[in-house]
């Protein structure tokens, strides 16, 4: 079968682009032809049809653009001319079988899509975060769950500065956002709409998509490349490994830790907040926390394969975290916050335990319960490598997608 995989990015960004990537490798070994659509970017990964990814959109603060700019922007960001005339040409040359869809919001926009119908390439899109139901993606906003907007409704984004802190930016994405609810341009031509949690699929549910046009398919990690190792003594440390953003609940997560001082706690990642973490981290005096910064995939999995065990303190609707997967492939229990797909992986007392979301304290009790029983550790561990093996394995994944592909080809 012929798969396009549709992406902004043609290079690994965050979680949503390793899954394309490690989808796009399990479907190539089983001898499925890739074809790749984007944007240019130098760093992108190699490929024959990169001479047919769409410019780069510019996304600063439309404020600090030129007035040209920003209304070749907004006019991009609402319908891509380039977009639909470049996939039609790749679509021409290549005669996929299947469009499978990731995060094409800005960058590509829904444009594409009638191309691929009047072609009669069947389309499936994987919901990696909640751009069809909250302008900002996340349904958060100043440090907390926000779901205030709702269909053809988004003054709130503007009033909130939802987006980037910016009332220019978050206007742009609310009449975005309002314009493709209007038309109904994604969901009048979207096949399939590939839900990785049942979190996720209740919420485009409740969208008013049909059930038969949502289906749950759980993430995969590859059991091999992550596999247990390292520290047979169940652990020195435990470890955080993520975007360093408010989001993510890693100054929630430095302070409980912060009242462990026998916890040495490692937080590998950067991002915007790192600056302000390390900071909370030596106001708290805690000399248990360590911030390694970037680290590689490799030396992630070996940081993973000798932690006692990993923490997971999200504040928004993590949809299904790649990092809980691989911990879990690894032998390792999770500890996490209760919200969103998160209690989908992370079981009460069978592969982890559950905080929260936001609450130090309840974070604390969760950490040095699982810190002090190594014993407990390595049983919920176990569990969570079997978890990997049935549910959430390639072969699992594989079986689930290819059936979804062949229900939404047309020819």
């Amino acid at each position: 079968m012929k798969i396009m995989q549709v992406n902004k990015f043609w290079r690994v960004r965050g979680g949503s682009e390793r899954y394309v990537f490690e989808l796009s490798r399990m479907l190539t070994e089983r001898e499925h032809e890739i074809i790749p659509f984007a944007m240019e970017d130098p760093a992108n990964e190699p490929s024959r049809y990169s001479a047919l990814f769409v410019s780069p959109v510019e996304l600063a603060d439309p404020y600090r653009m030129p007035l040209w700019k920003r209304i070749g922007t907004a006019k991009r960001i609402l319908s891509s001319h380039e977009a639909a005339g470049r996939i039609g040409i790749l679509s021409d040359m290549s005669m996929p079988d299947v469009a499978h869809l990731h995060n094409i919001y800005h960058h590509l926009s829904p444009s594409i899509l009638k191309p691929l119908e009047e072609r009669g390439v069947g389309t499936v899109m994987t919901i990696h975060d909640y751009k069809l139901m909250c302008p900002a993606l996340r349904f958060y906003n100043n440090g907390q769950v926000c779901e205030k907007c709702r269909p053809m409704h988004y003054s709130n984004c503007v009033s909130g500065r939802c987006v980037h802190g910016s009332r220019a930016a978050s206007a742009l994405c609310a009449v975005e956002m309002f314009f493709h609810d209007a038309t109904s341009a994604y969901t009048s031509r979207i096949d399939r709409f590939i839900a990785p949690s049942r979190f996720v699929a209740e919420k485009l549910l409740g969208r008013g998509l049909p059930a038969g046009r949502v289906v749950v398919i759980p993430n995969f990690v590859d059991p091999q490349r992550w596999a247990p190792g390292g520290d047979e003594d169940g652990g020195g440390y435990i470890l955080f490994s993520g975007r360093l953003s408010h989001e993510k609940g890693v100054e929630t997560l430095v302070r409980a830790v912060a009242e462990l001082p026998h916890i040495p706690l490692k937080v590998v990642g950067s991002g915007m907040l790192e600056t302000r973490v390390r900071q909370l981290a030596r106001e708290l005096g805690a000399e248990n926390i360590e911030f390694t910064g970037f680290k590689s995939e490799k030396e992630v999995r070996r940081l993973v394969q000798n932690a006692r065990f990993v923490c997971t303190p999200s504040e928004w609707y993590e949809n299904a975290p790649m990092s809980v997967l691989e911990a879990f492939a690894c032998g390792k229990p999770a500890v996490a916050s209760r919200i969103g797909g998160i209690p989908e992986m992370v079981r009460e007392g069978e592969t982890g335990l559950l905080a929260e979301a936001g609450d130090a304290e309840d974070l604390r009790r969760a950490v040095e319960r699982l810190w002090g029983d190594p014993e407990f550790a390595r049983e919920l561990g176990a569990n969570a490598r079997r978890l990997i093996e049935t549910e959430y394995s390639p072969e699992t994944h594989y079986d689930k997608i290819l059936k979804t592909y062949q229900e939404v080809k047309r020819t």
